[in-house]
């Protein structure tokens, strides 16, 4: 995983800090946004996104490149 564009990540990553990953998930539920929820993490495919939880709560927000060999 890499960080590509900070300031575009700050941005994109202010509607998911702090909230619960119950609202995050229904928030992209209600948008039509596909997302993988696995162990603390939750993928957001379609904005290479990856949402880490701790205690429920979103605590920061990554993006990520897909590897292809």
């Amino acid at each position: 995983m890499s960080i590509n564009n900070t300031s575009s990540l700050t941005n994109t990553a202010k509607p998911y800090l702090g909230f619960s990953r119950y609202d995050c998930t229904q928030q992209l539920a209600k948008s039509n946004i596909d997302s993988i929820a696995f162990a603390h993490w939750l993928a957001i495919p379609s904005q290479r996104l990856l949402l880490v939880f701790r205690h429920q709560r979103c605590v920061a927000v990554d993006n990520y490149q897909l590897l292809m060999s």
